[in-house]
């Protein structure tokens, strides 16, 4: 993989405010590269009206689901009256936050839509490989829920492609006032339930609680003993009930 260089999400402006233009500028530079790399692979890989079949595969290695998956977005959006394109790739495109000002015409991968839509449904593919949670994974409610004690879903966009897999999805919150959705703070403390790493995410970082019936067996066995060494004086145990 080249260089690794994190994608920055959020805006130029938002980096300006933050101190964060130099991150802005290497992102924004390695994603104009990688651009130029989706537009290599796909005149080569396309031969005979057949789209190599690893051609996403490819650029994914060299610049990440992230990266990659980014650029695809925000040329469908910039297209997305464009019929050529598949319904369920323009639906797809519409997922995750993208601020205005990055759907940058830098960003328009110059291929033909209906190969570069083609493109997308084999990054797609590679993404599904994964077999990461998603939202049909976390539990349903009517009202945000209190997320202190509980097992969450990170966003897999948030992980490096190293960590892209189910068992680095899942955190458990310990603190913060993040974790209450009544409190105007953000952060959730706690840490991650395969390698005990503590560290925190905003609120919004989370996909939402983990069904029990998602839960795989070594996280239930770890989290039974996370009770265990919690339980008090009488007998009760301070931690998430496990059915």
């Amino acid at each position: 993989m080249a260089d690794f260089v994190m994608l920055y999400r959020e805006s130029l402006d938002t980096a300006r405010h933050f101190g964060e233009v130099d991150k802005w500028r290497a992102s924004h530079k390695a994603n104009v590269e990688c651009v130029k790399a989706i537009e290599e692979a796909i005149h080569k890989g396309y031969v005979n009206n057949c789209l190599d079949k690893d051609c996403a595969k490819s650029v994914i290695e060299e610049y990440g689901f992230n990266r990659v998956n980014y650029m695809l977005k925000n040329t469908i959006r910039q297209h997305k009256q464009d019929g050529r394109y598949s319904q369920s790739n323009k639906e797809w495109a519409e997922i995750g936050y993208i601020p205005k000002s990055n759907i940058r015409s830098e960003y328009d991968i110059n291929v033909h839509p209906v190969i570069l839509s083609g493109f997308v449904d084999e990054a797609r593919d590679e993404w599904n490989k994964l077999g990461l949670f998603d939202p049909s994974h976390c539990v349903e409610s009517d009202s945000p829920l209190n997320y202190e004690g509980k097992v969450l879903v990170i966003n897999p966009n948030l992980l490096k492609d190293q960590y892209k897999t189910p068992d680095f999805q899942l955190f458990k919150a310990t603190s913060g006032f993040g974790c209450d959705p009544s409190k105007m703070g953000r952060k959730v403390f706690g840490y991650f339930l395969y390698d005990d790493e503590r560290c925190s995410y905003n609120r919004n970082e989370f996909l939402g609680v983990i069904k029990d019936e998602y839960l795989p067996d070594w996280a239930i066995e770890k989290l039974k003993q996370s009770d265990s060494d919690f339980t008090n004086d009488e007998g009760e145990t301070e931690g998430i009930e496990l059915k």
